[in-house]
């Protein structure tokens, strides 16, 4: 159509690295081309979207489509910011038998699905395992195989860690490495009636193990994304807890982050050492009798209700369907499809993830880490247990990611602000305030001596 007639879309994405701009740039112009519309691409780091959209509900400047986590979907739709029923349209035109059903269901707010469930990852606990190997030490799937591991690891002199997780009050990160080991000892933020747990035994001693390790065996500070990922890099931990954006990283293909530990000089099959012995595990467990715990991050696609909703709807579609294995294919080793097919190929994407080249090499995730490990990192992450959301309480979680609640209470607690046994007191009593006309009986804090 002619200038004054078109359409124009603007899509925020959560991504800021220039591989995305181009392709997203590419893609944009390829459907202004095709169906008239002109859509704006914008680049918002991830750790601002959340201000971004909420001062863009303020003043009515919110764009047409949303790339977000799964944790502000639910708050987002209550907030006026997501269009519920114009994803749910979306699903419909793309085929619901062609999305991980476990995706949909973790997006579904009110009956509907609430943003397309585009992408997702494991968070991982990276480990030495020829340091492992060396001291006789389990792999550290449970709390107790992991605090001998630190202890045993640790060596103040030779400034080398035990374990190094994100800390840092204003990282989200912070709270889902928490997150993983509350639900590896069973512990629940809060129940379907609407009841906050944070109070009862099994997040006591979930707190404990995650205290006890991290301040005996952690570097001295705050501990960052980025921290963690040089920590193990340069030799100098034994475990992190990270994304696993770090994987091309441990391969040497990244050349602003490569590894550089004593024995990073060697290479096997082309390999970077530490990849070849970095052991990646995607679940943990309180004991040897718990259920094992994943945690999963997925990423959806959301419409907002100030959108032209046919032209964002075609252009939803236009992402999933022209764009979608070019959109997979930067990063991939985070981008574990959540649409697993087409109609006619019903396992396209998903059988695919793990073959494609990693950063700008001919190698893949399957030359690097073998089919076992893709194996491990590509499934179960949207049916992964997650704090509140399938219990219906999926505001709370946007309140809570948008506050930084359980970050800023940890690092508090890490910080020797009040002491551990305070610390699932401050978190239910933050936690609380966020629900309106709270409905159950508030447990306070005993009285204690004055200090």
């Amino acid at each position: 159509g002619d200038a004054a007639g078109r359409v124009e879309l603007s899509i925020w994405v959560n991504e800021d690295s220039p591989q995305h701009r181009a392709m997203l740039d590419e893609l944009a112009a390829e459907f202004a081309a095709q169906y008239g519309a002109d859509v704006a691409v914008q680049l918002v780091a991830p750790a601002r979207l959340p201000e971004l959209v909420s001062t863009a509900v303020l003043s009515g400047t919110l764009p047409d489509l949303i790339l977000h986590p799964v944790e502000y979907t639910a708050g987002w739709v209550a907030d006026g910011a997501l269009d519920a029923g114009a994803a749910e349209e979306v699903v419909t035109q793309l085929g619901r038998e062609t999305f991980d059903p476990a995706a949909l269901e973790l997006l579904t707010v009110g009956g509907q699905v609430a943003a397309v469930p585009s992408h997702g990852y494991h968070q991982l606990l990276l480990y030495r395992a020829d340091w492992f190997e060396d001291r006789g030490l389990r792999p550290p799937e449970t709390f107790a195989a992991m605090a001998t591991a630190a202890e045993s690891i640790y060596n103040q002199e030779a400034i080398i860690s035990g374990l190094v997780i994100p800390t840092e009050s204003n990282l989200v990160t912070t709270h889902q490495a928490f997150e993983q080991m509350a639900l590896a000892n069973g512990c629940r933020l809060i129940d379907e009636a609407g009841e906050v747990k944070l109070l009862d035994a099994a997040c006591a001693a979930a707190l404990d193990a995650y205290y006890t390790t991290i301040n005996r065996f952690s570097p001295p500070g705050v501990q960052t994304d980025t921290s963690a990922r040089n920590a193990l890099l340069e030799g100098r931990t034994g475990m992190i807890v990270t994304s696993p954006a770090i994987l091309p990283d441990l391969a040497g293909l990244n050349p602003s982050a490569m590894p550089s530990c004593p024995e990073c000089d060697a290479a096997e099959d082309g390999v970077n050492y530490l990849a070849r012995h970095t052991g990646i595990l995607t679940e943990i467990r309180g004991s040897a009798s718990m259920a094992p715990a994943a945690f999963g991050n997925v990423t959806a696609l959301g419409i907002t209700p100030v959108a032209d909703r046919a032209a964002a709807e075609a252009f939803a579609v236009f992402w999933f369907e022209e764009g979608y294995a070019r959109w997979l294919a930067v990063n991939p080793e985070r981008k574990v499809p959540m649409r697993w097919g087409t109609a006619d190929e019903p396992r396209r994407y998903i059988d695919a993830w793990g073959g494609q080249p990693l950063a700008d090499s001919d190698l893949t995730l399957t030359d690097v880490y073998g089919a076992e490990t893709v194996a491990r990192l590509r499934d179960g992450i949207a049916s992964a247990p997650r704090w509140g959301i399938r219990q219906g309480q999926g505001v709370l979680v946007t309140r809570l990611y948008e506050e930084y609640t359980i970050s800023i209470v940890l690092q508090e607690m890490l910080s020797g602000y009040f002491p551990p046994t305070d610390t699932l007191q401050q978190a239910y009593q933050r936690t609380i305030a966020l629900i309106p006309n709270y409905a159950f009986p508030i447990t306070l804090p005993e009285a204690t001596a004055e200090p």
